[in-house]
C-alpha cells in the first residue's frame, strides 16, 4: 500500500528542490545561448544526479500495458509513443515513490471507478496523481526539442525551440512557460485538497478504446477501457458543485469528439 510517508517525500522533495529543477531547465533546455548548456541530467522530482532512469509521463497501464499506445502532440501534430515518452528521474524516485504511487491509483480503479465511494484522502491522492502527469508534460515539452512535421510545413528554424515555448496558449514566452512549471511544482507540494475535490470528475465508461485529453496548467480528461472509468480534472478552476465542474468538462470534450 502506498504511504502517507511516501507521498509527503514526493511533496517535500518537489518543494525542497524546485529552484534547481527549474535552474536546470532553464539553462539547459529553455534558453537558447548554446555555449552555457552543461547538459547535467538530473531527477525532475528531487535534484539528484545520481543513478538517472527514465519516468514515463504515463504509465505502461494506462496503455493497457501496450508500449505501442500513442497521442498526438497539438503543435506539429506528430505521435508520441508509450516508450519514448519520458522525463529524467532518479532510481529511487522513479521505483520507489512514483511506481509505488502508480500501482496505489491503479488498485483504487479496480475498486471501484465513484469518486463518492473512496476517503477524502484516497480522492486527494487521485487529484494529485493527475497533477504530477500535469508536472511531468510541463517538464516533458520543456526538454523536448520541436521536430518538423514533412505533411504540415513548418519551419526548420523552429528545431531549435522547445515545445513548451510554441505554444499558442502561452504567446511563445519562455517566461510563461516557467511559471507553468512552477505552478505544476507548486499544486503537488500543497497537502490539503479540499477545495479541489469539486474539480475532479468520474465518470463510468463502456468504450473500449483509450482517449486521452490534456491542455497543460487547464485539464487532463483519461479514458481508461481496461477499469472502465473516465476522469476529467481542472488543474486550476475551482468549482463550487461538483455538477457546475461536470457540465463545464462536457462542454470541453463535446469540442473534441
Amino acid at each position: 500500500m502506498f504511504s502517507d510517508l511516501k507521498m509527503q517525500l514526493i511533496r517535500t522533495s518537489i518543494r525542497k528542490n524546485s529552484k534547481i529543477i527549474i535552474d536546470n531547465i532553464i539553462q539547459n533546455h529553455i534558453q537558447l545561448n548554446r555555449a552555457v548548456i552543461n547538459n547535467l541530467e538530473l531527477c525532475m522530482f528531487c535534484g539528484s544526479t545520481i543513478n538517472i532512469t527514465k519516468e514515463h509521463v504515463l504509465a505502461r497501464w494506462v496503455f493497457n500495458k501496450s508500449t505501442k499506445g500513442f497521442f498526438i502532440t497539438d503543435i506539429n501534430g506528430l505521435s508520441q509513443t508509450y516508450n519514448r515518452t519520458t522525463i529524467p528521474a532518479c532510481s529511487h524516485c522513479n521505483s520507489n515513490l512514483l511506481n509505488g504511487l502508480e500501482k496505489y491509483i491503479q488498485k483504487l480503479f479496480e475498486i471501484t471507478f465513484n469518486k463518492q465511494a473512496f476517503p477524502q484522502v484516497q480522492v486527494a491522492n487521485i487529484i494529485r496523481w493527475l497533477e504530477i502527469i500535469d508536472y511531468k508534460f510541463q517538464v516533458l515539452n520543456a526538454i523536448r526539442r520541436f521536430k518538423v512535421s514533412r505533411t504540415a510545413g513548418y519551419n526548420s528554424y523552429f528545431a531549435d525551440l522547445p515545445l513548451s515555448v510554441l505554444r499558442k496558449s502561452i504567446h511563445y514566452s519562455s517566461s510563461k512557460a516557467i511559471a507553468e512549471i512552477r505552478r505544476s511544482q507548486k499544486r503537488i507540494t500543497i497537502k490539503n485538497k479540499a477545495k479541489n475535490i469539486n474539480s475532479l470528475i468520474t465518470f463510468k465508461t463502456k468504450n473500449q478504446g483509450f482517449h486521452f485529453l490534456h491542455q497543460m496548467d487547464d485539464f487532463i480528461f483519461l479514458e481508461l477501457p481496461k477499469q472502465q472509468i473516465a476522469l476529467f480534472y481542472f488543474y486550476r478552476r475551482i468549482f463550487d458543485t461538483e455538477i457546475s465542474a461536470y457540465e463545464e468538462s462536457m462542454k470541453i470534450i463535446k469540442t473534441f469528439y
